[in-house]
């Protein structure tokens, strides 16, 4: 598991995922590393510190990864001002890291935006649930079997991280835990309610998960209309 060297590169449901192994090291980026990026990513790398830029890079080396595996110049790979990067025309994606991994998830924009999102299943984390699901999420994961309500508040949170990753490119905004209603199912799919306190849309969106090793990601795909 060379630092920065693929995880894995997969055909998924919704385009081409990526992984990309990250040192659990806030040490630099070795120079050679930052070299595998275009200069004005280098350079934005080069503004960022500690874990940051360890996290930043490598998700940026998925990323470019992803978009090659489609046929696509990954560009100069900049965040806008939210942070999402900024892609070529005509394609879509999203980027997630996690602790040692980084992944990206790029398509085609005629199926649709993308989010993803990449969660830890450990530590368990008290007081999230309450946090970040709707009184009848709340409900539901309280009716699991003990052992399971920690991966299913886990799998509705990192829902609505990639949904609003999926929605960044239509509402520019900051969208709320209590805008989605999200029901995983075991098929490793999802249900997707929308509820947006602004009324943008309408959207259609569709939910899929995978278990990696010690991690759960989520993925959204999102269609206007």
């Amino acid at each position: 598991m060379t630092p920065f060297s693929t995880a894995f590169q997969r055909a998924v449901h919704f385009g081409l995922l990526v992984g990309v192994h990250l040192p659990d090291s806030k040490e630099p980026v070795p120079k050679p590393t930052l070299e595998r990026l275009p200069e004005p990513a280098r350079s934005h790398a080069r503004s960022l510190g500690g874990y940051r830029q360890v996290d930043w890079v490598g998700g940026r080396l998925a990323l470019a990864n992803s978009l090659d595996g489609l046929g696509h110049n990954p560009g100069d790979l900049l965040p806008d001002e939210h942070g999402a990067p900024v892609l070529p025309p005509g394609v879509t994606g999203s980027v997630s890291h996690k602790r040692t991994l980084a992944v990206a998830l790029t398509a085609r924009t005629e199926h649709g935006t993308l989010g993803c999102d990449l969660e830890d299943l450990s530590p368990e984390r008290d007081g999230i649930a309450e946090r970040v699901l709707l009184p009848e999420e709340l409900e539901v994961v309280r009716a699991l079997p003990p052992e399971r309500q920690w991966v299913g508040t886990l799998l509705r949170f990192s829902f609505k991280e990639s949904i609003y990753k999926a929605l960044h490119p239509f509402v520019h905004r900051y969208v709320g835990f209590d805008e989605a209603f999200v029901d995983p199912d075991t098929d490793q799919t999802a249900h997707i309610e929308l509820r947006l306190k602004e009324g943008e849309g309408p959207f259609q969106l569709e939910g899929r998960f995978l278990w990696l090793p010690g991690r759960v990601l989520t993925m959204v795909r999102l269609h206007q209309g």
